[in-house]
């Protein structure tokens, strides 16, 4: 049984406040020892990430079954109070998710038996979606909460011209292609558009940044802990009511 603490409660605010500082006070230590510094890296670092690629056919398949119940996949600022204020046009941002931050949504895990396969072979996955941008919808420059982890995109549906819409990372734009894999750091700012009359769809996964010494072992523990607090315990009891 989830228990769902109210945005606008004052122990969500508390809980939310330590979090912040926790989450802080780990960022400024944990950049001395991540092995990787850039915004956007190279794929060709991660070895699965050719992996997945190759597996882009199975996973565009459940993609299309997913589709086929399109109004009731939810808009992610219906399950979380944190996204409405990066989301910007008429239109929204859809996820359909499989896992986030480790704890799996088991109805929707079941409609994607292949895709949940091929993204559990991924070291260190945590969070995996389908993320779905509408027509004429952007994303406000923003970054993520959490240094982490790593985010990976495959592109699945790409409107024509692929330079229609994209995304920029730190100052630099970058565009998606169908099958082929981005990686980057979310914590650096980066904004999303999509200016065609088409909808975007990209594979959407969080994976851990890999340490040096011991401190992957604590890069577990936070990313534990941010599975069992409200900021997730709150979007996977909305999933479960609809």
């Amino acid at each position: 049984m989830k228990i769902a603490i109210s945005y606008d409660s004052l122990l969500y605010k508390v809980i939310s406040r330590i979090g912040q500082f926790v989450i802080y006070a780990f960022e400024t230590i944990s950049s001395v020892f991540s092995t990787e510094k850039e915004a956007v890296i190279d794929p060709a670092k991660f070895p699965w990430a050719k992996t997945i690629e190759q597996n882009f056919e199975p996973i565009l398949n459940e993609l299309k079954h997913v589709m086929m119940q399109y109004d009731s996949i939810p808009n992610l600022s219906d399950l979380s109070e944190e996204q409405k204020r990066i989301v910007k046009g008429e239109m929204n941002w859809k996820t359909f998710i499989l896992y986030t931050y480790g704890v799996p949504v088991e109805k929707n895990i079941r409609q994607c038996p292949e895709t949940n396969r091929i993204t559990k072979t991924i070291p260190g996955m945590t969070t995996a979606f389908f993320s779905i941008l509408e027509p004429h919808t952007s994303l406000a420059p923003h970054r993520g909460p959490y240094k982490g982890v790593l985010r990976y995109h495959m592109g699945l549906i790409v409107p024509q011209p692929e330079d229609i819409c994209g995304i920029k990372v730190d100052g630099k734009t970058y565009h998606w292609h169908v099958g082929k894999s981005l990686i980057f750091d979310d914590t650096f700012t980066h904004e999303v558009w999509n200016n065609s009359d088409e909808r975007r769809v990209v594979l959407f996964i969080d994976f851990k940044r890999d340490y040096i010494f011991s401190f992957n072992l604590l890069n577990d523990l936070m990313v534990r802990i941010i599975g069992i607090s409200p900021f997730v315990s709150n979007i996977l009891k909305k999933i479960e009511q609809r």
